[in-house]
């Protein structure tokens, strides 16, 4: 007996409209740009209901069940690093575009997303520091990673409008065979 296998799968032509996506995205140039992203009403909307969700667990469950429940302390956490890693990014494109000889520095955003960036790793590292003091290392790692990394995707995706260009169909093969003969 002898096996064949023939798998087409279509993987090239998913990397090429990856590639074709890629290409599309222009550079951004200034941090007045990701200023733009980040006013735009979708991730307003983002932004607010994080900030209403953080003040919640802050003064109403923290002080109830923060002890008790190991989703209140790292559900600041994650929400705030959400937060944070935006502004990271628009402070890293802000130094980038900076030391190229764009001097972002002179814009009041960019000292903005600073005090955004410091303000969020004081609270995230805060509430982070309470969660694994209270509760097993074993415990808040992984339901932190989860949590921050959901969220980081999900901020990123209204920010930068990802969804609107790169749905998990539109990396679909264009055919996929698989065929085996006996």
């Amino acid at each position: 007996m002898k096996y064949e296998l023939k798998y087409n799968s279509g993987l090239s032509s998913s990397i090429k409209k990856l590639e074709e996506y890629i290409k599309q995205e222009s550079p951004i140039t200034s941090v007045q740009e990701i200023w733009a992203m980040a006013t735009q009403p979708a991730f307003l909307l983002y932004l607010g209901s994080v900030i209403v969700l953080v003040v919640l667990l802050i003064l109403y469950f923290a002080p109830r069940c923060g002890h008790t429940n190991v989703l209140v302390f790292t559900g600041i956490c994650s929400l705030m690093g959400s937060l944070s890693v935006m502004s990271v990014k628009a402070l890293g494109t802000a130094l980038k575009l900076t030391f190229e000889g764009k001097n972002q520095l002179v814009y009041l955003e960019t000292w903005f997303f600073m005090f955004i960036v410091a303000t969020c790793v004081i609270i995230q590292m805060n509430y982070l520091n309470k969660a694994l003091d209270t509760f097993n290392t074993a415990v808040v790692s992984p339901i932190y990673y989860v949590m921050f990394t959901s969220l980081t995707i999900i901020a990123s995706v209204i920010m930068f409008k990802v969804s609107m260009h790169l749905y998990p169909l539109h990396c679909l093969p264009d055919s996929s065979v698989v065929t085996v003969k006996l």
